[in-house]
């Protein structure tokens, strides 16, 4: 049997796409570890969507509609989550550095 995992959560990858497409509307600093914060609070008040892939290859259709709500939503967490972290930021001016 092989044990090769071949399930993926999309909803981490919806969840970056969408931050690289607006980090600069975002209006926050955007080093490693802010951007990892701010994608991991997004991800924890979005539903997770498991999807299984063959052979390296996601199979997930997702409606239109349902999309463009889905991108909409995301775009709201990482919002409140960049004035969240924004608030609060975790770095170092190590982290910043690489910016």
């Amino acid at each position: 049997m092989d044990n090769k995992k071949l399930y993926h959560n999309a909803m981490e990858d919806l969840v970056e796409q969408e931050y690289e497409r607006n980090k600069s509307k975002l209006g926050c600093c955007t080093c490693n570890r802010c951007r990892n914060d701010i994608i991991a609070y997004a991800l924890n008040k979005l539903p997770t969507k498991y999807v299984v892939s063959h052979e390296g290859e996601l199979y997930s259709k997702v409606d239109t509609v349902v999309h463009v709500q889905l991108e909409t939503d995301i775009f709201r967490l990482l919002a409140q989550g960049a004035k969240l972290i924004g608030e609060h930021p975790r770095h170092t001016e190590s982290d910043t550095q690489n910016d």
